[in-house]
């Protein structure tokens, strides 16, 4: 693992290390960035590595301001191609796994994130995007339905009417625009998105880990009042144990900063 963060990545998809926080950029060789196949095996070891690690929070950017055009389609061919082996083995259960993963994610959206871009960004807890920047599923220009769980996240964002009024007409939003529809986070001005996502991964990556990661599975699993309540108490009962949570408490009466461990 590579401990110094570069601003000019070398081609290729790179993990950094700053301190707790693991920043995975990507620099493909493609046009925009854009994926095959191998690209999204390679991310998905690249997380094996995160898990396995001390990291307490995971930044993903683009390279060279730059997210992801989305797949890269001069790699398919229409005559041997299957779709459903390629989302159903490769890119669903990586998306599913990013969404899943047992630390807070964050994105950095520079220039385009569209398609496969759009739901890599997306699946993250935290998507900031530069104010200037690109996010949809135009898929109605090569006639595909949208994948990578646009459907997913444009409905439970948007609703109905606004998710069809961009997967219809193809309709893509800057990132102002999509900060505004609440599709994304924030919107930052142009060419700060990098430095705003490091600030806040800096400040997530400092907090109670482990809290954090019993947080994101009650919102994940959703549900009903009554049973996040229950949730709560559970998760609530398991960190309690933990050098964190004596931490916060302990700090908490002495009236000082509280210094987690992420334990």
């Amino acid at each position: 693992m590579t401990h110094q963060t570069d601003s000019t990545p070398e081609t290729g998809i790179r993990l950094y290390r700053k301190g707790p926080v693991a920043e995975v950029v990507i620099h493909l060789s493609s046009q925009k960035n854009s994926f095959r196949a191998a690209d999204v095996q390679h991310l998905g070891a690249l997380l094996d590595e995160i898990h396995a690690s001390d990291a307490r929070c995971l930044l993903l950017r683009g390279g060279a301001g730059v997210f992801s055009a989305g797949w890269d389609l001069s790699s398919v061919d229409m005559a041997s191609a299957d779709p459903m082996a390629v989302i159903g083995d490769v890119v669903g259960p990586f998306c599913k796994r990013l969404r899943e993963f047992p630390l807070p994610v964050l994105s950095a959206v520079a220039g385009p994130a569209l398609g496969f871009g759009l739901g890599l960004a997306l699946a993250c807890d935290i998507c900031i995007a530069d104010e200037d920047a690109l996010l949809g599923s135009p898929f109605r220009n090569i006639g595909f339905v949208p994948d990578t769980g646009a459907h997913y996240f444009l409905l439970e964002r948007l609703g109905y009417h606004r998710a069809a009024e961009l997967i219809y007409p193809g309709r893509l939003l800057s990132g102002q625009a999509a900060a505004e529809e609440r599709l994304i986070n924030r919107a930052v001005p142009a060419g700060t998105v990098v430095e705003e996502a490091r600030k806040l991964a800096d400040l997530i990556a400092s907090g109670p880990t482990q809290a954090f990661r019993l947080s994101k599975d009650i919102l994940l699993r959703g549900g009903s009042f009554d049973a996040m309540m229950a949730l709560e108490a559970t998760h609530q009962a398991a960190v309690f144990s933990t050098a964190d949570t004596a931490e916060g408490l302990q700090a908490f009466l002495q009236r000082r900063k509280p210094v987690f461990v992420g334990r």
